[in-house]
Formats: C-alpha cells, structure tokens, sequence
C-alpha cells in the first residue's frame, strides 16, 4: 500500500465535471481550451462549444468550469467590445421563432402578463419618461401619447419575449449562463444603499449602455441569437405598437432591449439571497411570476 495519493490532475477533474454534468467526452477539448483562454485573459477567444461556436468565457460559464480556472474572470467587460461576437449571424431557426412568437402572443395578450407587476412597470415608466427627455424638440413633440405608450409596450414586450425565449431551450445546459454573470456584476456596482425597486431599473439601464450582447441568450447562442433577437423586435414591433405611435426605430430598439436588460436583472435579484429580507413578499412569489 503505498503512503502517497497520486494527485489528481485538472484535466481529470475536468474530465469527471463534464461527465457528471451529461456533456459528451468530445468536448473535453473545448473546455481545456476555455479554462486555457481565460486563464490568460483572451476571454473573448471563439472557442467550439456543445453551444456552437462563443467566446472562451462563455463555454465556461455554460460547462460551470469557472472553478477549475486558476484566475479570477473579469465579468464586468462587455463581449461587444470584441469584434469576434459584433454582427455574427447563424442558422435563423424558423421553428423555435414561430413557437417563441406564439408563446409570446399567448402571454403578452392574457391576464398574467408579468411587466404589468408595480416595481416592473414602474421601471418601464421611468424608462420611458427618460428616453422623451433626449429626444428633439421636433421629435418629442410629435411622439404623443400613442408613441409614450409605444415606448412602454416596447419595454414590456422586451421582457415578455425573454419570458418567451425560455421555453425554446435547444440544449440541456443554461446558455444564459455567461450573460447571468455580466449582469451580475452590473447589479453588484449599483449602492449597497439602493432599493431592488431603484437597482432593478437602474441596473436594466446600466446593461443597455454597457452594450451587453443579450442575444447570446437567445436561441441560436452566439451564432445567430443576435438576429434571433432583432427578429424579435421586428415581431414586436408590427404586433404590439400601435400603428399611430411613431415611435422612432433607434428609441424603439433601446425600449425594447430595456425590456430584455429588465427581465435578467429582475430574474438576478430574485436569486439575491438578501432578496427575502429586503421585500415584504416571499421570494417563491417572484420566482413564480419569473417563469
């Protein structure tokens, strides 16, 4: 019998997660090669994923593998700021567009519509009031109470199609999971002093303008989430609005992007464990109006 253990290596440990987590061995690679990517800072590298093609820190998050890098991530930086992921367009999937429009309709249009909650409608409200405040006077003044209730519904729309988006999963694993870390780290730089009322908007707000890239949460990942999204919009758009609004396409995109922002920063608040305490209603509650 002998005195020493042999140390096991990373890349057996590694080996051991992923088949505790169901991933096929032939992504072994792809994940040595994010943890490697990562660990040198490139964590925007396009690295071959169970998810199709994403960035290093993305394949990370997906395949939980953030512990067996040895650095710590930088989840504050924006993938838009790396050309690798600006503009990438994959398959269009007609199929899950067609049933996540369907769902979408199904839920936007019924009785449990979840942007209509006080604190959700609240934020689209101040949204909406702030993006009036920077138009022209020109423009502002032709945006009239149809295009003020334009804005909203483009807002609430974005968060319902999120809502919609979930049931349109393609792969066992989370492909929201590396987004879920960057707004993560948007919620923790808001005032230790704020209320989730105040964080939930302001944080929406911070995601738009740091430019996170919210279609790699979409169907079609990295490759082509990006267009499944702006699709979106365009349904939205023709479907929700009404045709007198005048809402112009640039403060029609920010709305409905805020919408987007909205829903993850309310879905990380509501995984906040201090979140119970700060509320008078039980987490259970938020959790159910999340699905």
């Amino acid at each position: 019998m002998g005195l020493f253990r042999r140390r096991t290596s990373v890349e057996e440990l590694v080996r051991g997660h992923l088949e505790r987590l169901g991933v096929s061995a032939f992504w072994f690679r792809s994940a040595l090669d994010a943890i490697r990517y990562c660990e040198q800072g490139e964590y925007f590298q396009p690295v071959f994923s169970v998810a199709g093609p994403a960035p290093a820190r993305s394949v990370v998050a997906l395949m939980n593998l953030e512990p067996f890098v040895r650095s710590e991530i930088d989840w504050t930086i924006s993938p838009s700021e790396s050309p690798f992921w600006v503009g990438s367009v994959g398959d269009l999937q007609d199929d899950l567009f067609d049933a996540t429009a369907k769902r979408f309709l199904d839920l936007y249009w019924s009785d449990q519509n979840p942007s209509v909650r006080p604190d959700v409608d609240g934020a689209l409200r101040a949204m909406t009031t702030a993006v009036t405040e920077t138009l022209s006077v020109e423009t502002a003044v032709a945006l009239d109470d149809a295009g003020w209730r334009g804005l909203w519904a483009l807002g609430s729309a974005g968060y319902v199609w999120r809502i919609a988006e979930n049931g349109a999963r393609t792969i066992d694993l989370n492909r929201r999971a590396d987004l879920a870390r960057e707004v993560e780290a948007v919620v923790a730089s808001a005032s230790p002093e704020a209320s989730d009322e105040h964080v939930l908007g302001w944080a929406a707000g911070e995601c738009v303008r740091r430019n996170l890239l919210f279609g790699s949460g979409s169907p079609g990942g990295w490759a082509g989430g990006g267009e499944f999204l702006r699709r979106g919009f365009r349904f939205v758009n023709r479907h929700i609005v009404p045709e007198d609004a005048g809402v112009p396409r640039k403060e029609g995109w920010y709305a409905f992007s805020f919408g987007v922002a909205l829903y993850e920063v309310d879905e990380c608040l509501a995984k906040r464990l201090v979140w119970s305490s700060r509320r008078t209603n039980p987490t259970a509650t938020r959790a159910k109006l999340l699905r």
